[in-house]
């Protein structure tokens, strides 16, 4: 994915160009004459195909071994240059 930073004037007198650039999957970010920054990305439209199953909160099993690794992993990262 790339991200193409724009300025509001940029955008406007572009937006069809820019939007056509979303459609190809870049995302855009825009930074508003006030200093605001809107984003404008493409997301998937269509499910995958197959049932999509979202468990409801009764259905959720913890996993704590999981769950301790993944933290692990990620301070890990995080404290990487310490």
């Amino acid at each position: 994915m790339n991200i193409i930073s724009l300025s509001h004037a940029e955008f406007a007198s572009n937006v069809d160009f820019a939007f056509t650039l979303a459609e190809k999957g870049h995302t855009l970010k825009v930074t508003t004459d006030n200093g605001k920054v809107l984003l404008v990305s493409p997301v998937a439209t269509q499910l995958p195909e197959g049932e999509v199953k979202i468990p409801t909160p009764e259905e959720f099993v913890p996993d704590p071994v999981g769950t301790r690794q993944f933290v692990d992993e990620a301070l890990n990262d995080m404290t990487n240059d310490f």
